[in-house]
């Protein structure tokens, strides 16, 4: 535990890490879900998060890397 303490020490690596979490879990959402295929929008809403997010996290990723 003392190790992540270390990792995410401030607040770009913890943004990276809940950006990291929120990616698995949408598209872990969108492989078992049936949700997206009954409901269309909430279908593009839902699968529009991973590319998103995966931007978000790249522009993270250069802010941590210009910070340190």
């Amino acid at each position: 535990m003392k190790f992540f303490r270390e990792v995410f020490d401030d607040l770009v690596t913890r943004a990276a890490g809940i950006v990291f979490l929120l990616i698995v879990a949408v598209v872990v959402f969108n492989v078992y879900s049936d949700l997206p295929e009954r409901y269309p929008l909430f279908g593009v809403f839902s699968f529009l998060m991973v590319p998103v997010l995966f931007v978000v996290g790249g522009i993270i990723f250069v802010l941590a890397i210009l910070r340190s």
